[in-house]
């Protein structure tokens, strides 16, 4: 082990190396051409590996594109479907509003009976609306 350390032994390998071109020539073609092939085989190997990730992250891109398209359609319809319940909500807060204007006026009893009941429908009416934008607006059926 100390020879590998010694100068002398290494300029002595040195001469005796280079003084036989015949055999150090091809010796070096030889260890030139296994490190070439080695160098090779490792990158190919790498290359197969990253283009093996790059088919997986597009398959993932595919499959996220469908999920996007997917839930845009769902938004378009949630916001459709909101749009239509505030069209409702606006029209009961009109019944509602010349409903009130007929009972101070000293509306009969089965004028306030069927005020009461459009009011109940009313309600009913909008609370059903909510549940269903609250069940489109929900991931849960992802």
């Amino acid at each position: 082990m100390d020879k590998l350390l010694d100068p002398s032994f290494w300029e002595t390998s040195w001469k005796t190396f280079s003084s036989a071109p015949v055999i150090a020539i091809p010796l070096l073609i030889l260890v030139g051409g296994v490190v070439w092939w080695i160098r090779g085989v490792v990158n190919g190997r790498e290359i197969s590996g990253l283009k093996d990730q790059i088919g997986s992250l597009k398959d993932q891109m595919g499959s996220l594109a469908q999920q996007i398209g997917a839930l845009e359609q769902r938004r378009l319809r949630a916001i459709e479907q909101l749009t239509v319940d505030k069209k409702k909500m606006e029209t009961r807060r009109e019944e509602v509003a010349a409903l009130k204007k007929k009972i101070p006026k000293g509306g009969r009893h089965n004028e306030l009976a069927a005020s009461v009941d459009a009011v109940t429908g009313t309600v009913t009416e909008l609370s059903a609306a909510s549940e269903r934008l609250r069940r489109r607006l929900s991931p849960s059926d992802l």
